[in-house]
């Protein structure tokens, strides 16, 4: 493949992941369709990734920094989704451990995900913005949860 249909194939996979990762939690009312939402992020995630680590070794110019932004923007998130399927929660013990290791891969991320936009070349720089944005809320909203969780008249 040339490096021109690698970068579309990342861009192409990482646009479905971050669709249906939305679609979960648009469909959070119904359980098993917000189950199968998440079931098809994570493959269509993993896809992903394999891909970006693919293009990563096989990309020689500096449009190899769009599957290292990816990559960057993927690894908090699969902390994420471990911690979800380990059921982590409000009441498991040390659950801000989880909450400190995601705070310091998402600020890492977002580091390589802005040098990456330095890098980048062309149409394709856009890819890190939306990464940026998507992340930035996804930080937002783990401090929000973590907050919620630790409020303690929530669960007396």
């Amino acid at each position: 493949m040339s490096e021109k249909q690698l970068l579309y194939v990342n861009l192409g996979l990482l646009s479905v992941a971050i669709l249906f990762i939305f679609l979960s939690f648009f469909t959070v009312q119904s359980e098993s369709a917000q189950g199968t939402m998440i079931l098809i992020s994570e493959i269509v995630g993993g896809l992903t990734v394999i891909s970006a680590g693919v293009s990563i070794y096989y990309i020689k110019s500096d449009q190899k920094y769009m599957p290292v932004a990816i990559l960057s923007f993927f690894v908090p998130w699969i902390l994420y989704v471990i911690g979800h399927h380990s059921s982590i929660g409000a009441e498991t013990d040390m659950n801000w451990l989880w909450f400190v290791s995601l705070y310091i891969l998402i600020i890492v991320g977002l580091v390589f995900i802005r040098i990456s936009y330095n890098k980048i070349e062309g149409a394709f720089a856009l890819v890190p913005v939306f990464l940026l944005f998507i992340n930035a809320m996804f930080f937002v909203y783990l401090v929000i949860l973590q907050v919620w969780w630790n409020v303690p008249s929530l669960f007396s």
